[in-house]
């Protein structure tokens, strides 16, 4: 049975936070796509936020540039360049080939032989093969192997930061500085942002942290700055569209349409300024339907 003083301690603690500052980091490593679902599940978050499936293909592509490499020669002045070269892709197969450049040592093309090991994925099966009868290239080609495996079995510390960032955008983050790191997270999504900080401890070489933001004349002074200038920020890149790739627009309207949404958890905090911040949801709900209609 929960005691009385136990729901006042509660209560007060409750109403004393206006919401918690939040910072993490994701360090290097790779994590199966079955640990990182029971991570996401036993973390309270839950599987629908795991990233996309690893395509073979991706994978593929990937381990293959990443055996690129430069050999030296018995002459000091000559090395020996093993490039990747993507030279067929149908619906079934990629081939790539290892090329192998010859160069001085100031780069000068000496030689090229196009075709020293050729490297396919069946894309039916997500297998690998290679064939080569070139000693260097056989090591290339079984270091692209091994890495094509563990590429396609796991998922990389770039898609966990991509995650984390889509778990993050759901909790009405502000950011706190310009280029994000810290970010003040309202109390009402205090629950997931629990939820958060526990899986990304549960990584390798990651940690995370929340700290109360107490409620203070101050803190809701800060609050209230941060977000003002965060929306002032968006309303800029709004009017400001010209020379952006499609993709920058689209995450920038989405972006913009989060911080719309999100307003209704700092409504009570921003209470004495809601004529200030109201305004500035509707010119960026404007600024979003023209961006949309160009």
């Amino acid at each position: 049975m929960i005691k009385a003083e136990e729901i006042i301690a509660t209560t007060q603690s409750t109403q004393d936070v206006l919401g918690h500052l939040f910072w993490f980091n994701i360090g290097k490593q790779l994590v199966r796509v079955d640990d990182l679902k029971q991570k996401l599940i036993d973390s309270g978050l839950g599987e629908e936020w795991m990233p996309n499936r690893i395509r073979s293909v991706d994978a593929f592509r990937r381990a293959t540039k990443e055996v690129q490499t430069k050999k030296p020669t018995a002459n000091p002045k000559i090395f020996k360049n093993y490039l990747i070269r993507e030279v067929y892709a149908d619906l079934g197969t990629i081939q790539r080939n290892v090329v192998v450049e010859t160069v001085d040592q100031n780069n000068k093309r000496l030689g090229y032989k196009a075709q020293t090991a050729i490297i396919r994925l069946d894309k039916k099966n997500g297998n690998l093969v290679f064939e080569t009868s070139d000693s260097e290239a056989i090591e290339l080609c079984k270091q692209a192997e091994q890495k094509f495996y563990l590429y396609r079995d796991h998922y990389s510390s770039q898609h966990i930061r991509v995650m984390v960032a889509k778990i993050l955008g759901s909790l009405a983050p502000t950011p706190m500085r310009e280029n994000g790191v810290i970010y003040f997270v309202p109390n009402s999504m205090t629950a997931g942002l629990t939820n958060l900080v526990t899986f990304i401890c549960s990584l390798e070489n990651s940690d995370a942290f929340k700290v109360p933001v107490i409620n203070s004349s101050d803190n809701r002074h800060m609050v209230s700055k941060k977000l003002n200038d965060y929306l002032d920020h968006l309303l800029d890149q709004c009017r400001s569209t010209e020379g952006l790739r499609k993709d920058q627009i689209k995450m920038l309207v989405e972006e913009t349409n989060n911080a719309i949404r999100d307003y209704k958890q700092y409504k009570e905090l921003t209470s004495s300024e809601t004529e200030k911040f109201e305004e500035k949801i509707l010119l960026l709900r404007s600024e979003v339907v023209k961006i949309l209609q160009k």
